[in-house]
């Protein structure tokens, strides 16, 4: 049975991301933010623009499963995140940009990010780290990075379990 209190993750769109920043679907060859282009055994596309303003860091974070409790988030406001998976579904949670200084557990939304799609946050929107909608699965960001304090903060009213809709109950 599902907590009350919890988040639901619904698949990402244009439509219900677009508060919080830009996606790119390069699954179907329809996203008129891609050029598409084709060979023989082989079908690609890429985004129209670059992914983020900047020269951008790439990297790779190794996620936990979910359902998890979104205890903490960050922010960045000197740069846009993108993130894409790299083979399995990942939970992204998010609250809107704000000048809080710190994200409150009413604003929390979680969204599936599935292969093939990418999410850039806009600047200041507070997210956490993905984690697997079924089981660890690592995906891969793009961001300017700097280096100084740990920009993590402590979510505001306490944490607020995220889930998506095939997962039961809590595990770490």
């Amino acid at each position: 049975m599902s907590a009350p209190d919890a988040v639901l993750a619904r698949p990402v769109t244009a439509e219900n991301f677009s508060r919080f920043g830009t996606t790119y679907n390069l699954t179907d060859d329809s996203d008129p933010k891609a050029i598409w282009t084709a060979g023989d055994g082989w079908r690609d596309g890429f985004t129209t623009a670059p992914l983020i303003e900047g020269s951008g860091h790439l990297g790779i974070t190794r996620g936990g499963g979910g359902p998890w409790l979104c205890a903490a988030m960050e922010r960045h406001l000197g740069t846009e995140e993108a993130l894409f998976c790299a083979s399995q579904p990942i939970v992204l949670a998010v609250a809107p940009a704000s000048d809080a200084e710190a994200p409150h557990r009413d604003d929390l939304e979680a969204f599936v990010i599935a292969p093939g799609q990418v999410v850039v946050m806009h600047r200041g929107v507070w997210h956490d780290a993905c984690r697997g909608v079924s089981g660890p699965a690592p995906y891969y960001w793009m961001a300017i990075c700097g280096f100084g304090e740990s920009p993590w903060v402590p979510v505001a009213g306490g944490p607020r379990l995220i889930k998506a809709a095939n997962q039961e109950g809590l595990s770490a």
